[in-house]
């Protein structure tokens, strides 16, 4: 299951444990869970942005939420994608 989330990040990479769990078809707290455990064992590193725009761009990926809420987005270490490599 690791593996499956480690992927789905690698492809979206916007934090969001319920879009997980939807796309996998689990539940969201085994993905809040599997992002633990891969922060800790350095598959995953999250990083916190919060927009400062002064007006929103419609060009941005982040723009319907922008200077709304903290976004949330993973980088996947060195590590996770030689993970990812031998999947």
């Amino acid at each position: 299951m690791l593996k499956e989330v480690l992927k789905e990040i690698n492809k979206t990479r916007i934090y969001s444990t319920s879009a997980l769990a939807n796309s996998l078809s689990i539940d969201e707290e085994l993905v809040k869970e599997a992002i633990f455990q891969l922060i800790r064992m350095g598959y995953i590193v999250e990083d916190e942005a919060s927009p400062s725009c002064d007006s929103k761009c419609s060009g941005c990926a982040y723009s319907s939420i922008c200077n709304t809420s903290t976004i949330k987005t993973f980088t996947i270490t060195h590590k996770g994608k030689l993970l990812l490599n031998n999947i």
